[in-house]
């Protein structure tokens, strides 16, 4: 006991304090003090890590958990630290600063299982094994909240969570459910695929009967359109040939008219013909006729008489010479 020199590590937050008063702190201070009347306080400044591990959690559907992690921290506020725990630098200084660090763990650990049993308890147990970051998440920001950290001085620097596992036998039944989620998974998907194949045949068939329609029905428009096509063809010829037949009767009925009067302009002539030889002497008209004659026309004019007056001859004598010019003239006449 006596007058003490110590250089402290960089890491290590000192406090001097001389009967009851603090008169001086800082990091890695380097001092010369009388252990009898001043005492020192080492508080570290590098985190520490505490891992927990929680058997019986209770999910919402009355199965049990085991939650498995780890808590990352580091001392903040020096003052409020040196209050919870002892950190005076002595000979078993290293039991007293593991002793205080352990202190912390457990209240820390304390507030984390509240905090698990509380989030675990809202949940089924389907929902809370995979609720690994989600947990993490929130005990962080429980132990924010926290009053009792708040007074500890301490910082929460991290929360891993390591694993969140459930009974052997919890696990058997939910491998087999998640199996048999697999399995009906699988069949669905095979169903969809062939439902899916189904109405892609559907659609191509529908596809191939409306392509069939559509043909059908351009070839009934074009039917439709050949006939009209022939109809109008056939209306104009047979309006051509109406006013063919028009034209023909029209022409008829022009040359019947014509016909009828060349008819009645030679009637009216011979008519005006009769009327002037109805005053003329009949033997002087034929005497001029006779005078045009030729000799054979007046040859057979005269036997003409001779037949129709036979009963007023008694006999006819024709000599060779007469015979024979008679003959001579119808030779000439030929």
């Amino acid at each position: 006991m006596g007058i003490v020199y110590k250089k402290f590590k960089a890491t290590d937050y000192v406090m001097v304090n001389r009967n009851g008063r603090m008169v001086k702190e800082g990091t890695g201070l380097s001092l010369i003090y009388n252990n009898m009347r001043t005492d020192v306080l080492v508080i570290p400044q590098t985190a520490f890590d505490g891992a927990f591990a929680f058997d019986e959690m209770v999910t919402a559907d009355y199965q049990t958990v085991c939650v498995q992690g780890a808590v990352t921290c580091a001392i903040s506020d020096y003052g409020k630290a040196v209050k919870m725990a002892d950190f005076t630098y002595a000979k078993d200084y290293e039991k007293k600063k593991k002793a205080a660090i352990e202190l912390f763990l457990k209240r820390i650990n304390n507030v984390v299982k509240a905090i698990v049993i509380r989030e675990t308890g809202k949940r089924e147990v389907r929902t809370v094994i995979k609720l690994a970051d989600e947990m993490a998440a929130l005990i962080t920001e429980g132990l924010a909240a926290d009053q009792t950290i708040e007074n500890l001085g301490v910082s929460v620097l991290a929360v891993n969570i390591l694993g969140i596992v459930a009974r052997p036998e919890t696990r058997k039944a939910l491998e087999a459910a998640a199996r048999e989620q697999i399995l009906k998974e699988q069949d669905d998907a095979i169903y969809k695929r062939r439902n899916a194949a189904i109405e892609q045949e559907r659609l191509i068939r529908e596809n191939e009967l409306n392509t069939e329609i559509k043909v059908a029905q351009k070839e009934k428009e074009k039917k439709e359109k050949e006939q009209e096509i022939k109809k109008r063809l056939l209306e104009t010829d047979l309006e051509m040939r109406l006013e063919q037949q028009e034209r023909e009767q029209e022409i008829v009925k022009l040359e019947v008219e014509n016909a009828r009067a060349r008819a009645d302009e030679q009637a009216y002539e011979a008519a005006e013909m009769m009327k002037v030889y109805e005053n003329v002497n009949v033997a002087l008209i034929e005497a001029c006729a006779m005078a045009k004659m030729d000799p054979k026309t007046l040859m057979a004019k005269a036997f003409l008489e001779m037949g129709e007056n036979a009963d007023k001859i008694g006999s006819l004598n024709m000599t060779p010479d007469l015979l024979a010019g008679i003959m001579g003239q119808v030779r000439k006449a030929g």
